[in-house]
């Protein structure tokens, strides 16, 4: 029986449809390689009877579709290459398992291999998840030796060669060297070899991350059967199965593949465009105990798993008004109506983008936080509390909802709608408060038990009930929600791009979006040259999670806002930074009319002057009352300080700080907001020159209770 612990990798073989085989490797240029003369990756393997096998599968798959070089040639070259090579038994292993489930004819491996060299696409497949799933490509950072491996089953930054996230755990045992273990299983028998262009770890097991879908996956854990039976009778299920957006295939190959990337004036660097547009999931999902605890705490003890789960809701819910709307059948057909109290419990608990572990919040530049530290252990040291929006899955016409991800020193890992009183002064949270919501837990200490790592997407077990209630609706989000621009686009998320933690494929640094890349947040016209940077490497970065949208050209760009929890007065916010490189803009606010945004915000904006220009002063001891000054003065002409939350690196200071008050926040409406409607940004440029860069970093949705609250004014973080 397979449990939510113990559950074990299945074997997965890439088909025609998964496409992540190659989309690493697709613009490699081995024309510049560089051959050492001392010992590789790949001289090291040739080397060792006991990798043989896997010696001679890195000689004979490709890089890519594009180039006969193989993976052996690759690991020769110059890099910073993480091997996890298995081992002879290891491979034989893996194709006995294949043939047990009638995938392959025989584990023979020399009978593999010619299969292989025939062209076979079912043995080329297999082949490449053996080759691909065990190596990072590392780029400029350095190869990964265990002492920097993640902890406590945590992910690597990077991702390898197949597009996927790899996890690692250590055993400790008294007196005896630490073992480490890959996705779980896989032994590292013989860690750390160091070679001139990497490091090669020898493991027991091929690494193999599942191929099925999120929703295959949940069906396969025996502890969260409730929550997979929901899914699927919700009919929910149906919207789990996506993974590759075939239209988009297609333009690539036929038409963007052979386009030039714009060129740019400003010297932002090597420039690559997305070859896939993927889709992606994540489930935070109760285990059975959870159901059953909730259930009978309600004294809930009759009935179905459905019919208690209604109860229970029709409980929760209560006579608040906000949910009058709600039914509560349990046959297929109500189920499956967006109205549906269950339909909407089951659509709160999904997310539209694909977040491994390391991704649940973004670590970079956070007050008081070490990136260096992260960087050299593998972990992050927490200071002040990391948090992100994101919106759930939502049936169309329904009310769209948000979902916070919050992890701090006090939470006991990542938590769900978590809402602390804050210190106005340091930002931690103040402990032992009546109003505090501790919000529900995400359990992450046993990834390395299970299988949580689907195709399109990961599955995380949540220790407590997680309902979308007035709670969360009146007193969780009645704050600041503040939400990096990169969160809005989950298509970007979906390919593994969104790390601000090293240089991508090939060292390039930005990534181009055509305006063929189709994204659910975020609309450009034509003229519009859509560059988006990170910059896990360049200190110089002072944005907020260290990471921007960068555009030139004749752009206009639409943003849609995440929704607002109730009808109120709101202030909507534009986090940038101005520099002479940047434009001038007109912003507009609002809903759409005939298929853009018409209501200006204001005259437009000079994003060349800084906040000199708007009463900015400098305020090097965070001097409350200066600061009260500054931003009184500052709010008069529609502007704000920068957020004293991120650190402005190399200076000791935090961007609020910056010189000249380069750093603002600009207050683009403040009015009524309903939480049925949609709501957008619209940025045009209003200049000639194409070369002006329109920047944008973060953006935020605050309620009047939060920015004009007579008791309790708004802090500076």
């Amino acid at each position: 029986m397979k449990t939510l612990k113990h559950l074990k990798k299945t074997a997965g073989v890439f088909f025609i449809g998964t496409l992540a085989l190659t989309s690493c490797q697709e613009n490699i240029d081995t024309s510049d390689l560089y051959t050492f003369t001392g010992e590789t990756v790949s001289s090291l393997l040739s080397q060792s009877d006991s990798l043989g096998h896997y010696y001679e599968l890195l000689n004979t798959v490709r890089q890519s579709s594009k180039t006969n070089s193989t993976i052996a040639s690759l690991l020769s070259a110059r890099g910073n290459y993480t091997c996890f090579a298995p081992s002879n038994n290891a491979i034989k292993n893996y194709l006995d398992t294949l043939r047990l489930q009638n995938k392959i004819e025989s584990a023979d491996f020399d009978l593999f291999m010619d299969s292989l060299k025939s062209e076979s696409f079912v043995y080329d497949s297999i082949a490449k998840v053996i080759v691909y799933n065990s190596i990072i490509d590392c780029g400029s950072s350095e190869a990964y030796e265990t002492a920097v491996f993640p902890n406590e089953g945590g992910t690597f930054i990077l991702p390898n060669m197949n597009d996927r996230y790899l996890t690692a755990r250590v055993q400790s045992t008294s007196g005896q060297k630490n073992t480490y273990y890959i996705q779980d299983d896989a032994k590292v028998t013989s860690p750390d070899n160091k070679v001139e262009n990497g490091y090669v770890h020898y493991v027991s097991k091929v690494i193999a991350p599942s191929n099925a879908t999120v929703y295959e996956l949940l069906g396969d854990i025996e502890d969260m059967k409730i929550f997979s039976e929901l899914i699927q009778k919700t009919g929910w299920s149906d919207s789990l199965t996506k993974y590759i957006d075939e239209e988009y295939e297609e333009e690539y190959l036929n038409n963007l593949s052979s386009t030039p990337i714009p060129e740019r004036p400003d010297g932002l660097g090597n420039i690559f465009m997305p070859e896939h547009r993927k889709y992606g999931f994540t489930i935070f999902a109760e285990r059975d105990a959870v159901f059953e605890e909730a259930f009978n705490n309600a004294g809930i003890t009759s009935g179905t798993n459905v019919e208690k789960l209604a109860a229970y809701l029709e409980k929760t819910y209560g006579t608040n008004a906000s949910f009058a709307g709600l039914t509560y059948g349990t046959t297929i057909e109500e189920l499956q109506k967006p109205t549906n109290a269950i339909n909407r419990f089951i659509s709160y608990h999904l997310l539209p983008v694909k977040l491994p572990s390391n991704q649940l919040v973004i670590h970079f530049n956070e007050y008081g936080y070490d990136l260096q530290a992260h960087k050299q252990q593998g972990y992050a040291n927490i200071s002040v509390p990391v948090f992100e929006f994101y919106e759930t899955l939502n049936a169309k016409g329904m009310r769209r909802r948000l979902l916070k991800i919050t992890e701090s020193k006090n939470s006991g890992g990542i938590r769900l709608n978590r809402k602390m009183k804050m210190d106005p002064n340091s930002y931690e949270e103040i402990l032992g408060v009546a109003e505090n919501i501790e919000g529900v837990l995400v359990d992450r200490s046993n990834l390395d038990g299970y299988e949580t790592d689907a195709l399109n997407g990961y599955i995380y077990p949540i220790e407590s009930m997680l309902v979308y209630d007035d709670v969360a609706m009146n007193e969780v989000f009645n704050d600041r929600i503040r939400f990096d621009i990169a969160a809005l686009m989950w298509e970007m998320i979906n390919l593994g791009y969104r790390r601000p933690m090293g240089l991508y494929p090939n060292n390039m640094e930005s990534l181009y979006f055509p305006q063929e890349f189709k994204m659910a947040n975020i609309e450009t016209q034509e003229g519009t040259i859509f560059n988006y940077l990170a910059a896990w490497n360049a200190n110089g970065y002072a944005n907020f999670q260290g990471d921007e949208v960068n555009i030139i050209g004749n752009y206009d760009v639409t943003i849609k806002l995440p929704p607002v929890p109730t009808a109120g007065t709101y202030e909507v916010r534009y986090g940038y930074g101005a520099f002479p490189s940047r434009g001038m803009a007109q912003i507009y606010f609002g809903e759409k009319g005939n298929g853009k945004v018409p209501q200006p915000a204001g005259i437009p904006i000079d994003l060349t002057k800084n906040g000199l220009t708007y009463g900015w002063q400098p305020n090097t001891e965070h001097d409350v009352e200066l600061t009260t000054e500054i931003n009184k003065n500052m709010r008069n002409k529609d502007h704000m300080l920068a957020t004293r939350y991120t650190n402005y690196w190399g200076t000791g200071y935090t961007l609020d700080q910056r010189p000249n008050g380069e750093s603002m926040r600009r207050i683009i409406y403040r009015g009524n907001m309903d939480p049925d409607k949609e709501y957008y940004i619209r940025i045009k440029s209003v200049l000639d020159d194409k070369n002006k860069q329109l920047f944008i970093d973060y953006m935020e949705l605050v309620p009047r209770s939060v920015y004009d609250n007579p008791t309790t004014p708004e802090d500076a973080w």
